[in-house]
């Protein structure tokens, strides 16, 4: 692997993605403070018939993740990736807003929208304009630190999230034991994927050059674990490593997409995990797909989660997935922080407000 460049890396990106684990153990601290304050909604409500939770991009990933560690949850929790909510939000709903930016267009229009229902609302972001807005408001929202960039800020985002989503009782155990064992597990795979490891004895940056050498890269995952991870990997690739990215999950793809494997410039990324395998009986299905694509001649790289509990298993894919992504961006001469299209399109399109009035004084 080539020589890491910190001319290539305008924001220490490098850094601040190795030091995840640091990240996730100071939001669980910030996380013991948020539950000494309680959160009042202004509709007065303390229960709910479903959860929806607004959020694009790396902020709207944490929902993703949120919506699968809740897929057991008494009341359903969904995500929205779009500005206006679903249509069955209504004033027995909890609407959650996570915009990093507190400028996250699609978020902000649907939150104004969901106003309107009479919906309860939490929003939580970086930005402390639109948290004083919110206050003036009377609208709950959790202030996270700011860390440079959404993608960035994953464990800012979801610690205080599913930790408010445990003090609900929508998730079913309390978190932080299994967010010590993440730590633990996060650590770990630092030892063995750091900068100062060399890339024959370090993962990320043998999966990074594996991806430099003009292939195509596929990640698949499985149905509602590990396809929130595949989903993460395609985003990080897209904006860090500035390559396209494709993703899928089993079961469903064995239904139309196996067809497709002929071309043998493609790299497979497989993102497994035993347990889930088994509960949901698809191991065997994984396998015989694998063996497929390995005869169609294109190269697969399998990788297992660690851990027991399921933050920590789908952490430790996402966290080698975002280091990948750093290393292949200086495998390819391209500065990681840069996203100068997305800044385009967002200048573009305009900033949207919160519409919700003041109450009266």
């Amino acid at each position: 692997m080539t020589a890491i460049s910190i001319n290539q890396d305008s924001q220490m990106l490098l850094r601040k993605v190795i030091d995840f684990p640091d990240q996730i153990a100071q939001a669980l601290s910030l996380l013991k403070d948020q539950k000494n304050s309680p959160v009042h909604f202004k509709n007065g409500k303390e229960s709910f018939t479903n959860i929806v939770i607004l959020g694009m991009g790396g902020s709207g990933v944490v929902g993703d993740i949120a919506r699968i560690l809740t897929r057991n949850a008494p009341i359903p929790v969904i995500t929205c990736k779009n500005s206006i909510p679903p249509r069955f939000v209504s004033n027995s709903s909890l609407v959650i807003a996570i915009t990093y930016s507190g400028k996250t267009r699609e978020t902000l229009s649907a939150l104004n929208e969901s106003f309107k229902s009479g919906a309860a609302t939490l929003v939580i972001t970086s930005s402390g304009q639109l948290y004083s807005s919110c206050n003036e408001r009377d609208i709950p929202c959790i202030l996270i630190p700011e860390n440079g960039f959404p993608r960035l800020s994953l464990g800012f985002m979801l610690v205080p999230l599913i930790g408010f989503l445990e003090r609900m009782g929508i998730l079913p155990r309390s978190i932080e034991d299994d967010i010590l064992e993440a730590i633990q597990v996060l650590n770990k795979l630092r030892s063995e994927c750091s900068e100062n490891v060399p890339t024959k004895n370090n993962p990320a940056k043998l999966i990074a050059d594996e991806l430099s050498h003009d292939k195509f890269p596929t990640v698949y995952g499985e149905s509602n674990f590990t396809d929130v991870v595949a989903l993460r990997w395609k985003q990080e690739l897209n904006e860090n490593s500035k390559i396209h990215c494709h993703y899928d999950y089993f079961p469903e793809l064995l239904h139309n997409e196996i067809e497709a494997w002929s071309e043998k410039d493609h790299v497979l990324i497989l993102l497994r995990d035993a347990l889930h395998e088994q509960t949901i009986g698809i191991k065997e299905s994984v396998d015989v797909a694998k063996h497929m694509i390995e005869k169609s001649g294109s190269r697969v790289i399998e990788l297992w989660t660690e851990g027991s509990c399921e933050i920590a298993r789908l952490l430790s894919l996402i966290y080698v997935g975002d280091i990948v992504s750093v290393y292949l961006a200086f495998v390819r001469g391209v500065d990681p922080s840069a996203v100068p299209n997305i800044e385009f399109a967002k200048r573009e399109v305009g900033q949207v407000y919160i519409t919700e009035p003041k109450p009266p004084k």
